[in-house]
This record gives structure tokens, C-alpha cells and sequence, in this order.
């Protein structure tokens, strides 16, 4: 089958994407006991099971020290309107710090 590359991709909605993450979400969650119980010897997994709920796990639960090596600054004016001071200050990190609200996803 080959396949056009200057085609046009078909492109998915922001909810179809996240249907398709809740459905991966499931299945992790379904075998979140038997992961436990592999952990703790009880049972055993091939090496292409494990690869298979960890990249499955990956798609649903970020890895969580990726997370703070992103950072992003909201600028209330333009850099080169800003002081020196100003710069600096997110220059060295201090404004890496932020309040951030915990969003629940809507259960079905």
C-alpha cells in the first residue's frame, strides 16, 4: 500500500483524540492490578508486555519529570519594554514558580 506523502492527513478533533486517550486510559487502568502484582513478583510479564503497558501508560500519564523542565512565562509587556531586573529575574528561574488549579475530566 503505498501511500501519497503530499496527501492530506486526516485530522482529528480535540475529542476524538480525547476519547481515544480515555479508552487507552481504560485498558491501563484494567491492568493496573496485574502491573502491581508483576512489580511485586506475584507474576511475571514478557518483555513485550511490559514495553506494551509502559508505552501505554506513557500515552495517559506524562511522565511527570518531564514536566518541570518545561516552563513557560506569561509576559504582561514586551521583553524590550521590560527592565533589566525584570529579565534577569526570569532568566535565573524565579518566576518558574506558579499557582496552577487541578482540573477534573468530566467522567461519562
Amino acid at each position: 500500500m503505498n501511500k501519497d506523502k503530499n496527501a492530506p492527513q486526516a485530522k482529528l478533533t480535540p475529542h476524538q483524540v480525547a476519547m481515544m486517550r480515555l479508552g487507552i486510559m481504560r485498558r491501563v487502568t484494567n491492568q493496573l492490578d496485574d502491573a502491581h502484582d508483576v512489580v511485586m513478583g506475584a507474576k511475571e510479564w514478557s518483555p513485550t508486555q511490559a514495553r506494551v503497558f509502559a508505552t501505554l501508560l506513557g500515552k495517559v500519564m506524562p511522565d511527570l519529570t518531564a514536566q518541570f523542565v518545561q516552563h513557560e512565562h506569561s509576559l504582561a509587556e514586551a521583553p524590550e519594554k521590560m527592565t533589566r531586573e525584570q529579565l534577569e529575574a526570569i532568566a535565573s528561574g524565579v518566576n518558574n514558580i506558579i499557582d496552577a488549579d487541578v482540573v477534573e475530566e468530566a467522567s461519562e
